[in-house]
């Protein structure tokens, strides 16, 4: 992981000293606000999924199905064993797209903000 961690930073700090050169001051400020907005929406989703996937309002969810419960009845084929069943292989599949999803969009949100930083002290330094 901590060489992964070097690589990657090693990487957009490169990326960033040829956008330096690469790119007009104009253009770098729009490619900084980009990344940047990107990053953050990145960064906020991947928080979202986490917290849900932690189970931190599980406990709402249960008091607001026990709530829906009393409230409104089921029709007796939805009490039925075939639609009572959950199926494991789907349940782990669909667990493990959630944690790569959500681990990329974190590191990607992270590298495009850690991009935008670096941008920006270039974009500071050339003004």
């Amino acid at each position: 992981m901590g060489k992964r961690l070097g690589y990657l930073l090693t990487t957009v700090l490169l990326l960033a000293i040829a956008a330096r050169f690469l790119f007009s001051p104009s253009t770098l400020l729009l490619l900084i606000n980009q990344s940047f907005l990107i990053g953050l929406f990145l960064t906020l989703i991947g928080s979202i999924a986490l917290v849900l996937r932690s189970g931190f309002f599980t406990v709402f969810l249960k008091g607001f199905k026990q709530l829906k419960s009393m409230l409104f009845k089921r029709p007796r084929v939805m009490e039925s064993d075939w639609f009572q069943e959950k199926d494991p292989v789907l349940a782990k599949k669909t667990e493990t797209l959630l944690k790569i999803c959500t681990s990329l969009s974190l590191w990607a949100g992270g590298t495009l903000l850690f991009l935008s930083i670096v941008l920006t002290c270039f974009y500071l330094y050339q003004s």
